[in-house]
C-alpha cells in the first residue's frame, strides 16, 4: 500500500522513509549490512540512517565495539490517533499496516500466490486465466536454497545453503490444508535436489492437494527417468526457468555449462502433454537485445508439443545477487520495454500467450491484458497465538508507486515497482493513464 501520513507527518523523504520500512523487515544489524539488506546504495544510508536516529526511530546498541541498529517498536514513536492536520482514516490504515508488520516479524508462515479478482474477464487473456486457475491459489513452498546453479541474479543470495527437513515441509503442507489450500508449488533452490522430494509430492497428494506444481531450472529433469518418478508421485504442472536461447549469455548468468541439459528438459516435459508448462525468464541487462530470439523459441517449442503452455517475462529485481551485480544486471524499466514489446508481439502473432510481470502496465500500453500481475496475487498466512492469520503487510512492503499513480486507470491492477527499483531509479518512469485504453 502507498504511506502517506506518516511519513508527511515524520518529515522523511524517499531515501528515509525507504530505509525505515527495511528497519521493519530486519531484527538488528551492523551498519555494513543496511545497504545490501535494504537496497540501498552505500552513500544515501548514512544521510538516511542520520535522519531515522535523530528522529528516534531507530536505535544502536554497541556490541563488543560494533555498532548494531534496529527499529524502535513503533508504539514508542506512532501514534494510534491521527495528528492534527492529518486525514484520521489513513493515518489508521497506515499505522495499522506498520503495526502488524511488526508485529508478525518471525512467525511461521507460508506464501500463497492466488487469483487477483477481475470483475471484467473480458480484460483477462483465456488461455492465460486458464493457466493461472490451473495453478492458483497454491502455497509457494520453499524445500530448501541449495541449488544446482548460481544465477547472478539470485534472490536467495549467498546464503548458506540448505534443505529443510522433511517435517517442516509437512508442517507447511498442514498449516495449507487448514484454510482448506489445495494446490501447492514445490521450489526452491532447486527442489529436485531434495532427496525426499518424491515422498513430499506423494505426501502433499495424500493430504487433499489436488494440484501439485514443480518449480525447477531443469537440470535435473533432463535425467531419463526423473520426471516420470515425480509424476507417479503426484506432479501436475511444472514450471522451467529459462532465460535466454543464447548460450553464452545463459551460461554467464547461470556460471554453470548447463543450456543443453535445460533444452531436454522441456523436450522431456513435452513427452506429458497433460502437464501444464510454464517458464519464467527474467529480464536482465544482458538478455534485453535477445528477447525477440526468446520469444520466437517459445513459440517454436509450442509448435511441438500439445502441453498449455504460458511463458513469462519477469523483470529482475534487484534484490541479493542481482543487487550485488546490479550495475551490471539491472536495467532501467524503459530501456527493456522496446525489446518486450517486440518479444510479445512476435509470440502472441504466433499464438502463443508469452506474458509479463514486473512492468507496470502503463509502460506497455496495448499489452495490458498480457500482464501476468493481473492474473495473481500474493499474500502469507501467519500461524500466530491466535491462530492463523492472512497478511499482506511483508509483501506489501517490498513494493512502491508513485503519487500520481493514483490516478491511473491501472491502479488497482498495478503492483507499482520494487522498493529496491525505487531506491536505484526513482519512480519518474511512471506516467499515470488517465483514460482507459
Amino acid at each position: 500500500m502507498e504511506f502517506l501520513e506518516i511519513p508527511g507527518y515524520l518529515g522523511l523523504d524517499a531515501d528515509g522513509w525507504s530505509l525505515l520500512v527495511g528497519f521493519f523487515l530486519i531484527r538488528e544489524e551492523p551498519r555494513d549490512r543496511l545497504p545490501h539488506l535494504c537496497q540501498m546504495d552505500e552513500a544515501r544510508v548514512d544521510g538516511a540512517l542520520a535522519t531515522l536516529h535523530a528522529a528516534g526511530l531507530v536505535r544502536a546498541r554497541d556490541d563488543g565495539g560494533t555498532r548494531r541498529w534496529s527499529l524502535r517498536p513503533p508504539s514508542e514513536w506512532l501514534s494510534p490517533q491521527a495528528p492534527a492536520g492529518r486525514d484520521p482514516d489513513r493515518w489508521e490504515m497506515e499505522s495499522d499496516e506498520l503495526r502488524r508488520l511488526h508485529d508478525l516479524r518471525g512467525m511461521p508462515r507460508v506464501t500463497v500466490v492466488a487469483n487477483r479478482e477481475i470483475r471484467d474477464r473480458r480484460r483477462l487473456q483465456p488461455e492465460v486465466l486458464r493457466y493461472s486457475t490451473a495453478t492458483q491459489p497454491a502455497i509457494d513452498l520453499r524445500v530448501g536454497t541449495r541449488c544446482n546453479l548460481n544465477c547472478a541474479y539470485c534472490l536467495l543470495g549467498h546464503e548458506d545453503r540448505y534443505l529443510r527437513t522433511a517435517a517442516e515441509v509437512a508442517a507447511d503442507l498442514a498449516l495449507g490444508r487448514e484454510r482448506d489450500l489445495e494446490k501447492v508449488s514445490f521450489t526452491g533452490g532447486e527442489p529436485t535436489l531434495h532427496p525426499d522430494l518424491p515422498r513430499l509430492v506423494s505426501v502433499a497428494r495424500k493430504m487433499g492437494y489436488r494440484e501439485v506444481v514443480l518449480v525447477t531450472n531443469g537440470l535435473t529433469l533432463s535425467i531419463p527417468g526423473v520426471l516420470e518418478r515425480l509424476v507417479s508421485a503426484g506432479v501436475t504442472a511444472v514450471g522451467i526457468s529459462f532465460d535466454t536461447p543464447d548460450r553464452a549469455t545463459a551460461e554467464a548468468l547461470w556460471q554453470v555449462d548447463a543450456l543443453d541439459r535445460v533444452l531436454a528438459a522441456f523436450e522431456a516435459v513435452g513427452r506429458h502433454p497433460a502437464l501444464p508448462l510454464g517458464s519464467i525468464a527474467v529480464v536482465t541487462r544482458p538478455t534485453i537485445p535477445q528477447l525477440p530470439d526468446l520469444a520466437r523459441f517459445f513459440a517454436d517449442l509450442n509448435d511441438r508439443i500439445d502441453n498449455l503452455f504460458v511463458p513469462n517475462l519477469d523483470f529482475v529485481m534487484p534484490e541479493e545477487n542481482a543487487w550485488i551485480h546490479r550495475d551490471d544486471l539491472v536495467p532501467r524499466l524503459t530501456d527493456a520495454v522496446p525489446a518486450v514489446m517486440e518479444a510479445l508481439s512476435i509470440a502472441h502473432a504466433r499464438g502463443l500467450p508469452l506474458t509479463f510481470r514486473g512492468f507496470p502496465p502503463c509502460l506497455l500500453p496495448g499489452f495490458e491484458t498480457w500482464s501476468y500481475d493481473r492474473y495473481m496475487t500474493i499474500f502469507q498466512l501467519v500461524r500466530t497465538p491466535g491462530g492463523i492469520v492472512f497478511d499482506r503487510a511483508a509483501i506489501d512492503a517490498l513494493r512502491v508507486k508513485a503519487p500520481g499513480c493514483r490516478r491511473c486507470v491501472h491502479y488497482r491492477e498495478c503492483t507499482g515497482v520494487s522498493r529496491s527499483y525505487a531506491n536505484l531509479f526513482g519512480l519518474s518512469e511512471l506516467v499515470p493513464v488517465e483514460a482507459r485504453p
